[in-house]
């Protein structure tokens, strides 16, 4: 059985990895083949992922069918990530085998917070992540605003973890167990009227300010627009992604697992921190010059929305931010994907006028851009428009009528800023030389196609999420 777990696709990454860091000593010249080899072992880890991983629980690490498929999905993700990547470095000559690995041991923390099941394993994986985050987000030493972005990160970073550490010391102290399962026994028989059960109320809200952070979500979303803004693309389509996935499981396994017995406290927290972020989200967006920012702003609001139909704590509400959650990672993908295909007077794109005139010169590109931006916006037949249906349809069944028309209202208003790229691109004159990579552009073809597919035949994405929604856990709401 311990041989199995040679298997796991954390072992594997992790081992894989520090042979690739030996062998590219001696490929100082050859660097494709290091990225080869990095893209290999993802392959290698994706299939061991839904093939040989035991279904079972060692202490505070969980194996499941459930697990197991989003750790593929990360893996998936990851692979297209690095694909995009590896052409924007090379491009800007700021190709270095360092930042793969680097990524795939933040890749490694991230899939140790899904597998988690105690407090202290998810602090673990989220230290990994943040740790292989804040060199990523300092990756560009020739820019102020890298080295700027970094330090906010760091610092933010340093206090949010103090605060998890801190919800994790009072659940610890007050029940006795980091154990999920353990921690939610202690408080189904705990007083309500007692000092232990304001204790881990207490703890509670810590936790979710310091996984909020993590998400971006309102009102702890200032770092948000300056990380984006600073960040390489290639290190800001990783920023809005995979970590994403990962805390949003981790939202599902405290919320609907350790502290189920509380929903009458936390749902109401969770639908406040949805509408706030989808209203940061929309309001400030709309002044953003910067393409980086909007497409920051435009993530909270995002969040916004997986957080809202999460805080409703009933079935739909669970399939709708799963659903919202795998729409907008791929949407994100596709977004930042693009922007990494092209470049302005020789740099990568930074803000939206960069893009004027671009359906003159690349009209092929135009079209991809067009397609993200209108399945951001939630227009149909493409994707985004199911995403955001699906969401105001669970507010409806759950008799939010106020707060699904303000959803309505500001998804609305988030459309200008949408449509306010597509006009740059397709309605204004070209100011700086645009360039595209002109060859091999299959895999972004098929990223951006696949928004307008799964849109009109919306059954596919429909049948994923209720078939993930069905083993997740074993949940009862």
């Amino acid at each position: 059985m311990m041989f199995d777990l040679f298997y796991i696709p954390e072992i594997i990454l992790s081992i894989g990895i520090l042979l690739i860091i030996v062998i590219d000593l001696y490929l100082e010249k050859h660097k494709y083949i290091s990225y080869l080899l990095i893209q290999f072992l993802l392959i290698l880890a994706s299939f061991y992922a839904l093939t040989e991983v035991p279904e079972q629980t060692y202490g505070s690490y969980e194996f499941s069918r459930f697990t197991s498929l989003i750790k593929f999905l990360l893996l998936a993700g990851a692979l297209i990530i690095f694909h995009y990547t590896y052409r924007h470095l090379n491009y800007l000559n700021n190709l270095k085998i360092e930042y793969f690995t680097i990524s795939v041991l933040g890749l490694i923390g991230t899939m140790i917070m899904v597998s988690a099941y105690s407090l202290l394993m998810l602090y673990l994986g989220i230290e990994l992540l943040s740790l292989a985050l804040y060199a990523l987000i300092g990756f560009n030493k020739n820019s102020k605003l890298s080295s700027e972005a970094a330090i906010k990160y760091y610092v933010l970073g340093a206090m949010s973890s103090g605060i998890l550490l801190f919800g994790i010391s009072l659940i610890y102290g007050f029940t006795g167990s980091i154990n999920y399962f353990e921690i939610a026994d202690q408080i189904s028989s705990v007083n309500y009227d007692s000092v232990q059960f304001l204790g881990i109320i207490f703890g509670m809200v810590f936790i979710t300010a310091s996984l909020c952070f993590k998400f971006g979500a309102a009102p702890f979303h200032i770092w948000v627009p300056d990380i984006y803004q600073g960040s390489l693309v290639s290190t800001t389509i990783l920023l809005s992604t995979l970590p994403k996935v990962a805390v949003f499981v981790v939202f599902l396994k405290l919320y609907f697992i350790t502290f189920l017995t509380l929903t009458f406290i936390w749902s109401d927290i969770l639908v406040f921190i949805g509408i706030a972020s989808i209203i940061v989200g929309s309001i400030f967006a709309l002044t953003q010059e910067n393409i980086k920012r909007l497409l920051a702003y435009s993530a909270i609001s995002n969040i916004g929305f997986i957080i809202l139909a999460m805080g409703l704590v009933t079935n739909d509400g669970l399939y709708a931010s799963l659903y919202y959650t795998i729409v907008y990672s791929f949407t994100a993908l596709a977004s930042f994907g693009i922007i990494t295909h092209i470049t302005s007077n020789s740099h990568g794109i930074e803000d939206i006028s960069d893009l004027a005139g671009l359906s003159k010169t690349h009209p092929y590109f135009a079209i991809l851009i067009l397609i993200t931006m209108l399945s951001s916006a939630g227009i149909p037949p493409l994707i985004g428009f199911h995403a955001k249906l699906i969401v105001i349809q669970a507010l409806i069944n759950n008799s939010y009528i106020t707060l699904s028309v303000l959803v309505v209202l500001m998804t609305v208003i988030s459309a200008y800023y949408y449509l306010r790229v597509i006009k740059t691109i397709y309605f204004e004159d070209r100011v700086n030389l645009i360039s595209t990579y002109t060859r091999n552009n299959i895999l972004l073809s098929i990223n951006v196609i696949l928004l307008l597919g799964l849109g009109i035949f919306p059954f596919i994405m429909f049948d994923i999420t209720t078939y993930l929604t069905s083993i997740l856990l074993d949940i009862s709401i």
